[in-house]
């Protein structure tokens, strides 16, 4: 008797029956009972795994059949139809080949048994799953089409509400007769994520911190679970608060493989704000954006940390170029806290710097007082036309190398459909490379391909970076006339946040400190005070001081 053992797949939840499928199964057992040698053995089930966006090596099921081919576990793998082993054209028609070159027969019970007798078995093999993963190809791209549509209409595709909302019929039927529905604001849940965008665009609180304070009041999500910095990180980056139905936030490449986050500029919105959904903003919306964005990279001043004191995140020590630290210490039962270098404070010797740790005050003050100086002589000024200037200055600049790499990942892609072409010639035995030749060039040319994306990608968010830089001192100013009596009314997070908008860094010497103020604060200044010219020249103030250490 030969041993038996079926394969069932669907590609989505949607297809499972009470999570079961039943249809493949009594089929397939129905087509062993036809086989008097056949006795069926086990059974291995794929529920909502796609054969067309999941690569083989990432489907944890087929892994597990070819290792039990391997120790000779079976003789026959039946499946209902061949494209439930997959519809990869590249993948799906060589694995089949791989079973039967390990002595196991395998079976469709709509389609018989896949032989490789001859070069026109291989041919037909590799057409059935060029022909399905054609197939696959269409749907995606029409599912793709009418979603996209239905979302720029301003039609609700979500089955799961954003934390926010809720989904309420709306008396409208679709051809099949299913009534649609529609998001609403749920008035509690609306405020809590107005308060987030509060903590994080006012307090620059971070993901962490925002968790923390809503789980320390008791504040659930949607699931009734605690808050993570990852569900409330996703809440911050979704631009439905703002009113608009989003579409392609994320997506499966065109032939397969995981789902990713795709780039800003490829997602698909309604082409009207719906006003009956807006919670936030869309200034503050686009201000959490770009303080998550700065946040998150390498190398960046900090200064959104806004723990600690008033320059902790972009204060660093002139000798090592290490960042000094908020450190706390007790005397007389006083707590008070200093600005201290990492290196010398763990007794490393990398750092050359006398004073170990700084007064707060004897650090703040005289640089406040030179903030305050040129503040007061501020005039009012509309800086809109110089904003627009240096915007389209730095975009001509970019523009050339954005174009240069979108024309280089057209080329990818081009270079993709002829690599997948040569797969055909190679089966007919009219080409010169090998099977193996042509995957590593597809996966050469795929791995060049999302290194130029993310090229692309820096060069864009770096772009944003100075809009915004240039967007944020001009909300500063609004502060004048009245900045210093408003500046101390100010929360600790707040003061941190509207100076971020004028400091670049802080370098603390042995004698001195440098103040390096961020480039759009420089060109203000430069407008407003003649006697600025030499500070915007360098960008750089010395005070000379008499710090204080402990």
């Amino acid at each position: 008797m030969k041993k038996v053992r079926c394969l069932y797949r669907v590609s989505t939840g949607k297809q499972l029956d009470k999570n079961d499928i039943p249809m493949q199964r009594i089929v397939c057992k129905e087509f062993i009972d036809k086989m008097p040698e056949w006795e069926f053995d086990k059974e291995y089930i794929e529920k909502g795994i796609s054969g067309y966006n999941k690569k083989l090596e990432d489907r944890d099921v087929l892994q597990e059949i070819k290792t039990d081919a391997l120790k000779e576990e079976f003789d026959i793998l039946l499946v209902f139809m061949f494209d439930r082993l997959g519809r990869r054209e590249d993948e799906t028609p060589f694995i089949v080949e791989w079973f039967v070159k390990q002595g196991i027969e395998v079976w469709s019970t709509q389609e018989g048994q896949q032989r490789f007798d001859s070069r026109a078995d291989k041919l037909i093999n590799y057409i059935r799953y060029w022909q399905s993963g054609g197939e696959s190809e269409k749907t995606s791209i029409r599912v793709r089409t009418k979603q996209k549509q239905m979302i720029e209409e301003g039609i609700n595709i979500y089955s799961i509400p954003p934390y926010g909302y809720e989904l309420v019929k709306n008396g409208v039927f679709t051809k099949r007769g299913v009534e649609r529905k529609v998001l609403k604001k749920v008035p509690l849940e609306a405020e809590i994520v107005k308060k987030i965008f509060d903590l994080t665009t006012e307090e620059g609180y971070g993901g962490i911190r925002i968790a923390n304070y809503l789980n320390e009041h008791n504040i659930k999500t949607h699931k009734d679970n605690t808050w993570s910095a990852n569900s409330v990180n996703r809440l911050i980056k979704n631009p439905i608060y703002t009113g608009h139905l989003v579409y392609g936030k994320t997506s499966v490449p065109i032939g397969g493989g995981k789902r990713k986050r795709q780039e800003k500029s490829k997602w698909i919105y309604s082409n009207e704000i719906d006003p009956s959904i807006v919670i936030v903003s869309k200034e503050q919306f686009e201000k959490a954006q770009q303080i998550k964005s700065n946040r998150n990279q390498k190398n960046t001043k900090g200064i959104y940390q806004t723990k600690g004191l008033l320059f902790t995140g972009y204060i660093i020590c002139g000798s090592c170029g290490r960042k000094l630290t908020t450190r706390s210490n007790k005397r007389k039962n006083i707590s008070y806290q200093y600005y201290a270098c990492n290196v010398r404070t763990d007794g490393r010797k990398e750092c050359n710097c006398r004073k170990k740790s700084h007064k707060s005050n004897c650090i703040e003050e005289p640089i406040l007082k030179i903030i305050y100086s040129y503040l007061d002589k501020m005039e009012q000024k509309d800086l809109t036309e110089e904003v627009k200037r240096n915007y389209k200055r730095i975009n001509k600049i970019e523009e050339g190398r954005r174009k240069e790499l979108e024309r280089k990942i057209k080329e990818c892609n081009s270079k993709r459909k002829l690599l997948k072409d040569e797969i055909i010639r190679i089966i007919q035995g009219k080409s010169s490379f090998t099977r193996k030749m042509i995957i590593d060039l597809l996966q050469e040319n795929e791995n060049r391909k999302q290194k130029l994306i993310k090229q692309k990608l820096e060069l864009e968010k770096t772009e944003k970076q100075k809009q915004y830089k240039f967007e944020e001192l001009m909300r500063t100013r609004q502060f004048i006339p009245d900045w210093k009596q408003e500046f101390k009314e100010l929360s600790q997070e707040k003061k941190k946040m509207l100076l971020a908008s004028i400091i670049h860094k802080i370098i603390v010497n042995d004698d001195n400190i440098e103040v390096q103020l961020e480039m759009s604060a420089q060109e203000f200044f430069k407008g407003n005070d003649e006697n600025f010219e030499n500070l915007c020249d360098s960008g750089t103030n010395t005070i000379d001081t008499n710090m204080g250490t402990f």
